[in-house]
């Protein structure tokens, strides 16, 4: 049985190439990270699919500037992973917003995969 607390380090460390990886643009790791049936629950509650949600990045009709975390933690469970982190993002050349997020990651061909984010703000 894998070691859990390396899987926990293994999704923080995912998690933040994640972010890397959005503000560098290498839009095509962000994708090969999304399950095919992600689910993105936006701070608006509207809620979009892998195909959208990359769209939008590779369009820069959305685009992240600078994200900066705060705290992370996460936990997992068999093939499941859950983080929970806040952080402040900055998009579209200038809007900061201050953000809980939920990340739920699960091991598909021994590869974790982000299967659900849900994302809401704080102050």
């Amino acid at each position: 049985m894998e070691n859990t607390t390396n899987s926990v380090e293994e999704i923080l460390e995912l998690s933040l190439e994640k972010f890397r990886w959005k503000t560098t643009g290498q839009i095509d790791n962000v994708a090969n990270l999304f399950d095919d049936e992600l689910v993105f629950v936006h701070i608006t509650g509207h809620v979009t699919n892998k195909t959208e949600w990359i769209n939008q990045l590779k369009t820069k009709s959305f685009v992240y500037n600078k994200i900066d975390p705060q705290e992370h933690k996460a936990e997992v469970y068999g093939d499941t992973a859950v983080l929970v982190g806040k952080g402040w993002f900055t998009v579209n050349e200038g809007s900061v917003y201050k953000l809980v997020y939920t990340e739920v990651y699960t091991k598909k061909n021994a590869e974790w995969k982000l299967v659900n984010l849900h994302t809401t703000s704080y102050y």
